[in-house]
């Protein structure tokens, strides 16, 4: 069995809102990750620029689909030895949404790529995820533009700035889109073209951002890649409901290092070999029943590492469970999965930032002055009258639409992913979305024609994980959009503990990873499992638009 993964692995949770001050992390400037397995994209030719970089700025204002945009800068950067020429342009979208965008220099194939935002955006980003990923914006056939979602912040936490009812609809959906406008005209004017394929690709945050695209604006891209993407309201219910269970009355986290990892190990003992073959991982934690009575320290012993208090197990069993009412009913869409025990302590777990940041967007960003002025996340009760109160007033931030036919008759392409050890999102709220999507879109088979889901085992939010596999998403829905070649599994690769590393075939769902024989590290060890039974993935919680209760 795999050895434990540091906890420290924890601070590579990124949640909705991980760090109140932190724009999110990068890959070393945007290098991709060395595991990961980028696939090759088709050939297209070299377009040179019709201008000079600095021609880029004048002194007006521009149009682009009735948004007025402005460029304050434009000036060519090379970022080493080997790295293209880009010319990086920086400019601000009407009201406010700041946005940057890298055109290469002499590499440049007619690709373009945005990156969404995490959180509540108020940063520019400069990298994508998954990781590997960043090789192919490495490689410089990408023109690639990012945002601060609308507005200006001191980081993904804060939301000062949402006393503004505009900047709120702006950090909804409008800054993704105005991105988007903006960044082709100016693509169009620099290459003397506009760009023959349109990408985008985020998480959490940025997981919200693409589907918004896909929903609202369903001719903005032609491929989009969305990851760990829940509903947002509701998501804020899932921090405050593990803060309240996970820190004691006087402020200490009931968790340890220590029991985490004591934890975590019975888990994997009790649910590793549900999936046939005990490798460390387990491949849908909805199978998992592990109860962590056993793990009780004995009534007349000292705590040690070995075993959890009776508080500690107390915490464990409402982490899984998730927020529910006084009666038992669940507030959102499972709990934390099977497998994410590690990371329920540390910088990313809903303990230390998350209950700040939650009670941050309930209170500036949703309820805006509705709450009184001491609230504090201590404060807020599960009911299902607070979670309706949280699901009207977010409606307008919530990308969980199932209609996706205007973007599926554009052509698009959509390819959704969740980690199955999401401490931030839990395991069950992306499948609930896509059974929504399969029932109003013609049933699984007519979905898959051209929106798939990969869930990727042991992976925490978006990057990471006790398994932290990396897999390079974008370059298969770009195999999708201009080759026709629907992704039928994507290579995810992952260093462990012992320094081994270990390379898999993911599936597209519900397609399970079937193992045949021979090194649990090699690819090759592995085939397409059969689907027995087209799976029931809709969730029996008061947001689900899926419409069928799901079998786990």
């Amino acid at each position: 069995m795999i050895a434990i993964r540091s906890a420290l692995r924890s601070a590579g949770l990124l949640g909705l809102f991980v760090a109140l001050v932190t724009p999110l992390p990068t890959a070393a400037a945007g290098q991709p990750d060395p595991l990961g397995v980028a696939l090759p994209l088709p050939e297209r030719p070299a377009i040179p620029p019709a201008m000079p970089c600095e021609a880029l700025v004048t002194s007006a204002t521009a149009d682009a689909g009735g948004t007025g945009y402005r460029i304050i800068a434009a000036t060519e950067e090379t970022a080493g030895a080997g790295a293209p020429t880009l010319c990086v342009v920086k400019g601000y979208a009407a009201p406010q949404t700041q946005f940057e965008l890298r055109l290469p220099m002499t590499t440049y194939a007619g690709r373009f790529l945005q990156g969404g935002c995490g959180g509540m955006c108020g940063v520019i980003s400069d990298s994508i995820t998954p990781l590997c990923s960043n090789a192919h914006i490495a490689g410089g056939t990408f023109a690639v533009a990012y945002n601060n979602g609308g507005h200006f912040a001191a980081g993904i936490g804060d939301g000062t700035w949402a006393s503004d009812p505009e900047l709120r609809m702006q950090f909804a959906h409008k800054a993704t889109h105005a991105t988007a406008l903006a960044a082709k005209a100016i693509i169009a004017r620099f290459y003397g073209r506009p760009p023959e394929h349109s990408y985008f690709v985020g998480c959490s945050g940025g997981g919200r951002e693409a589907l918004m695209e896909a929903q609202r604006y369903p001719t903005d891209f032609d491929g989009v890649v969305a990851g760990s993407s829940v509903s947002m309201p509701a998501a804020m219910q899932l921090f405050l409901w593990e803060a309240q269970k996970g820190i004691d009355a006087a402020g200490n986290e009931i968790f340890t290092r220590d029991a985490v990892a004591t934890l975590h190990r019975a888990v994997l003992a009790a649910c590793d070999r549900l999936d046939g073959i005990p490798d460390g991982q387990i491949d849908d934690p909805r199978r998992c029943r592990y109860d962590p009575a056993p793990l009780l320290c004995p009534a007349d012993g000292q705590a040690t590492a070995s075993c959890l208090t009776a508080a500690q197990v107390d915490a464990a069993r409402a982490y899984y469970r998730g927020p529910v009412d006084a009666d038992g009913n669940a507030l959102f869409p499972g709990g934390a999965p099977y497998g994410a025990e590690l990371g329920w302590i540390g910088p990313g777990a809903a303990t230390r930032t998350g209950k700040f940041a939650a009670e941050a967007f309930i209170k500036q960003v949703l309820l805006p002055g509705e709450l009184p002025r001491d609230f504090s996340w201590r404060d807020w009760r599960f009911t299902r009258a607070s979670l309706d109160r949280l699901l009207r007033a977010g409606a307008s931030f919530d990308a969980t639409d199932p209609d996706l036919s205007a973007f599926r008759d554009h052509g698009g392409k959509l390819l959704l992913w969740q980690g199955m050890a999401d401490n931030a999102a839990g395991a069950y709220g992306m499948l609930d979305y896509y059974q929504a999507v399969r029932g109003r879109m013609g049933g699984l088979a007519a979905t898959r024609r051209f929106a798939r889901m990969f869930a990727v085992p042991g992976g925490y939010h978006c990057r990471g994980g006790y398994v932290p596999y990396d897999e390079d998403f974008l370059g298969a829905v770009v195999n999708w959009v201009e080759r026709g070649a629907a992704p039928e599994s994507v290579i995810a690769a992952a260093r462990l503990e012992d320094g081994a590393i270990r390379r898999r075939p993911i599936y597209a769902y519900p397609t399970p990873t079937r193992y045949r024989r021979g090194d649990v590290n090699d690819p090759r060890s592995f085939a397409a499992g059969v689907v027995k039974r087209e799976p029931a993935d809709g969730y029996d919680w008061p947001g689900s638009r899926a419409g069928t209760r799901g079998r786990f």
